[in-house]
């Protein structure tokens, strides 16, 4: 901060999933609220602008995850108040999580049907997914707009049952749909939605709908998988 001097902040750092954060609390509140406190004190010392990217779980926290960046999100505007902009990011998928590590549900669900896997699915759950570069494109649209509080990044069209996800994994992988089981989902789970009127005023559009977006991921786990075994 004191070499670069920047003008604007984008705390993207996280220790991000429901699984992960329950396997070691400590370490999730050190991740995603202490190191927030030291970077929004820092951006504030230094005269920066701070957007912190949070998640629209923020809105009905059922999960430590999702209140460790409710806290995130309190820090931040104690810390660094001034032009701060918070991102609430809604179901972003793409390249670069690893499946089975406790976060990524489509690229689990994708591997699981490539490797033939049984493949578990939360009963009523249903979520608009949004994929990595059009994550991207309305984050850069929001921060260049400059408008100080929270908006959500993610698709608000109509979201996609995890059942019918799964099945679609099946589709594009060749495996057996008897590899799907509907299990009941923990006692208060709420799936959480986006609301895109924000990002569609400034002139987002996403451009890569869900079924080309999870043949692209599938692509991807392949290569990866390729590159493991050589």
């Amino acid at each position: 901060m004191r070499d670069f001097r920047p003008e604007l902040v984008v705390h993207l750092a996280a220790r991000v999933g429901v699984a992960l954060c329950e396997s070691d609390p400590a370490d999730a509140i050190r991740s995603n609220v202490t190191a927030t406190a030291h970077v929004a004190r820092a951006t504030h010392e230094y005269g920066a602008r701070l957007a912190y990217a949070s998640t629209v779980s923020v809105n009905a926290p059922t999960s430590l995850y999702a209140l460790t960046k409710h806290w995130g999100e309190q820090v931040a505007e104690l810390y660094a108040p001034e032009g701060l902009q918070v991102l609430r990011l809604a179901h972003p998928y793409g390249p670069g999580v690893e499946p089975g590590r406790g976060r990524g549900a489509l690229p689990t669900l994708l591997w699981q049907a490539e490797q033939r896997e049984p493949i578990t699915v939360y009963r009523g759950d249903s979520r608009s997914w949004c994929w990595a570069g059009d994550v991207a494109s309305a984050i850069r649209l929001v921060l260049e707009a400059g408008e100080a509080g929270a908006v959500d990044i993610g698709r608000g069209d109509e979201p996609v049952a995890m059942t019918e996800l799964a099945q679609r994994a099946c589709e594009l992988t060749g495996a057996p749909q008897e590899l799907i089981e509907e299990v009941d989902p923990p006692a208060g789970f709420v799936p959480a939605g986006a609301d895109d009127g924000r990002l569609r005023e400034l002139g987002w559009v996403p451009e890569v709908d869900l079924d080309a977006g999870m043949r692209r991921l599938l692509e991807w786990l392949r290569a990866e998988s390729a590159t493991t075994v050589s």
